[in-house]
């Protein structure tokens, strides 16, 4: 890393820690419900998970920021959309993660040999939501096979609204 990306990251991680949007006297901060029912409405997340997604969001030092100039020429269109620039922001943040899903999924079969483990919590509460995230394929205890586990990744990165499930190499199937 050179000098100038190097100061290009200490910059963006201080613009992060400081947080330009919070209210000045001239312009109050919305209220943390309005927030949460737009990530509600815009990334079909509970308001319970809301809460955790914005507070994540904020207290992220790496995340995407947005220029004055950038906002400026979307603004219009996102906020016909429904969203504000931390919402647009954290837009962003999730097609990253979905532009890097095929990079975090292994080429070869032999990986789909471990089964894993899902926490039932979130939009993935039930067997069933599991199941069908996972393209149908088989669940059983919420145990899956490396396909179905690139399947709910790629599921929870498209449609989880954020969600990110946990998901444990079960100990058995490694032996």
């Amino acid at each position: 890393m050179d000098d100038l990306t190097f100061h290009q990251s200490l910059e963006a991680l201080a613009t992060n820690a400081y947080n330009p949007d919070l209210s000045t006297n001239d312009s109050p901060s919305e209220p943390i419900s309005q927030t949460i029912s737009r990530w509600h409405a815009l990334f079909s997340i509970p308001e319970s998970t809301a809460v955790d997604r914005i507070l994540e969001h904020r207290n992220n030092l790496t995340r995407i920021r947005v220029s004055d100039a950038h906002w400026e020429a979307v603004e219009a269109e996102r906020v016909a959309s429904g969203y504000d620039r931390e919402a647009y922001e954290y837009e962003l943040e999730l097609q990253k993660k979905r532009a890097l899903l095929p990079e975090l999924m292994p080429e070869s079969e032999g990986a789909f040999t471990v089964t894993y483990l899902v926490e039932l919590a979130g939009p993935l509460e039930s067997p069933e939501k599991v199941q069908r995230a996972a393209e149908g394929r088989e669940v059983s205890l919420c145990c899956l096979d490396g396909a179905a586990k690139n399947a709910l990744l790629r599921w929870a990165a498209e449609e989880g609204g954020g969600s990110e499930p946990t998901i444990l190499v079960n100990p058995k199937s490694l032996r």
